[in-house]
């Protein structure tokens, strides 16, 4: 089976930490809207009102174990909705009382609607996502998965139910056109069923879309648990997908006590299984509480694809949240040109939920957090420090929202008519979510993106656009096939 997550070069992992960006001068955020239920994706209509996907709070309905919440029951409910927020302020709910799926005693990572986004004649269209194995989402898929071919190590961690245990939710991991006036939703496609059917990355069957972009008649959609970026077409609901690759990490580092497959454990939780434990353990790793031997010198991550935009050369770019560890420097923006072959864009990023591109061509990435999720303590994904980064078009690399000034579990970022930038934060909770917008960024100091200690130099020596280009070659000949599957995760 096969979790979603990624590939990068050690040499520029190392680097890209040693160097990193340089932080501006400290912005401030303003909070715009506020009391959000596990709030994500942000967008804009012509008229500068903005609207925020909340996932909900799930409900007393049927509940089951899914990968996004390591297993822990989620249950289902109809508390989903999107909240719209006028330019002086006024909120209100435009969507309610859709169907969503939450932990019950946390109210936490709830899958439900993820985004409402418009198309150039200004139609609204509403993703919501799912978080689980389709086979387990109603009746129908269910019974079309009597004919799927599930991954092995699936079969035992997130297999289909028996009929009479689906969760009903019907309305989930589809992409709606959306009658803001009625509320009324009319289905374009369903991206679950597509992974069932389709399961185009061949690893573990698992859907769940997180963000969308839409350009013409095309809508393209991030899937963290399917790992790829679908291609709807909005006229006849056709999907085509394109897949995002996973990585090797070596010398992964992982929380105390953890469980390892590969060192004699009868079933490891999801998104955690790596290859069998051989020598040279670093220290740090066994002072931690993991016994050496159990450690694996590799681990095989999936992407976990989160936000994704049209750059201003027109092609799609995706970013990754990275599966479990959650290992920090890891997460890459993904650039998919017309020949639609993912090539690496940029790299050295951790835990992206969502990248947008301003009108300067300069990429915005919003990081849910700056440390591997386990870091912050319990279990709760509340409060985990994020940032703001922005990557100019010659590589420059520049901090605009630093760990600890503000963002906390960041889940949507987009830019307003007005130019400013706004961030969907606090995106994990019941009533925690808010809609911010960062103030004070300005112009800073930056340095060029440290992909390696050579592309440093060829900055200084070379144009930047040139540097960038050649930056791009290399990272695309550092990544190679994956043969290993494992089992995904999205754990937001």
């Amino acid at each position: 089976m096969k979790l979603k997550q990624l590939t990068i070069a050690l040499i520029t992992v190392s680097i890209a930490l040693v160097f990193g960006p340089q932080a501006a001068r400290a912005a401030s955020l303003t909070t715009l809207a506020d009391g959000l239920n596990n709030a994500r994706g942000l967008s804009f209509d012509s008229e500068g009102n903005a609207y925020v996907g909340e996932t909900g709070l799930g409900g007393d309905g049927v509940c089951q174990p899914s990968p996004s919440t390591q297993f822990e029951l989620i249950c289902s409910g109809n508390t989903g909705s999107v909240t719209k927020v006028t330019p002086d302020g006024t909120q209100s709910r435009v969507i309610d009382g859709t169907e969503s799926l939450a932990l019950q005693q946390t109210k936490e990572q709830g899958a439900g609607p993820q985004e409402l986004n418009f198309d150039s004649s200004g139609n609204a269209y509403l993703l919501t996502g799912f978080a689980g194995n389709p086979a387990n989402r109603d009746a129908e898929l269910n019974t079309l998965s009597t004919n799927t071919q599930f991954p092995a190590q699936q079969q035992q961690a997130a297999p289909p139910v028996a009929p009479d245990q689906v969760l009903g939710t019907t309305t989930l991991g589809k992409l709606y056109k959306t009658d803001l006036n009625t509320g009324s939703l009319t289905e374009v496609a369903d991206l679950s069923k597509a992974e069932l059917l389709t399961n185009p990355d061949g690893g573990d069957v698992i859907s769940n879309p997180y963000d969308f972009v839409i350009k013409d008649n095309t809508a393209y959609v991030g899937d963290g648990g399917a790992n790829v970026v679908w291609n709807v077409n909005l006229d006849t609901g056709e999907t085509k997908a394109t897949k995002i690759p996973g990585q090797t990490v070596e010398n992964p580092e992982f929380p105390p006590n953890v469980s390892i497959p590969g060192a004699g454990q009868e079933q490891p939780p999801a998104g955690q299984q790596g290859q069998d434990a051989v020598p040279g353990v670093p220290a740090e790793q066994e002072a931690a509480g993991l016994p050496a031997e159990q450690i694996p010198s590799q681990v095989d991550i999936q992407s976990v694809v989160t936000g994704v935009d049209i750059g201003p050369d027109g092609a799609v770019y995706a970013g990754e949240l990275t599966g479990f560890p959650y290992p920090e420097g890891k997460a890459k923006v993904w650039r998919i040109g017309e020949n639609g072959e993912p090539e690496v864009f940029a790299d050295g990023f951790t835990q992206i939920t969502d990248i947008k591109f301003d009108k300067d061509g300069n990429l915005l990435v919003l990081q849910f957090a700056d440390e591997a999720q386990w870091k912050g303590g319990g279990q709760s994904l509340q409060d985990l420090p994020g940032s703001l980064i922005k990557l100019a078009p010659d590589g420059t690399r520049t901090t605009l929202v630093a760990a600890g000034e503000g963002l906390a579990s960041a889940a949507g970022l987009n830019i307003g008519p007005d130019g400013e930038i706004y961030v969907v934060n606090n995106g994990v909770g019941p009533g925690t979510g808010e809609l911010v917008r960062v103030d004070g960024v300005g112009s800073a100091a930056a340095v060029p993106e440290p992909s390696s200690i050579l592309g440093l130099l060829l900055f200084g020596v070379m144009g930047g656009g040139t540097w960038f280009k050649r930056k791009q070659q290399q990272d695309r000949e550092a990544i190679a096939p994956q043969p290993e599957q494992t089992l995904s995760q999205s754990s937001i």
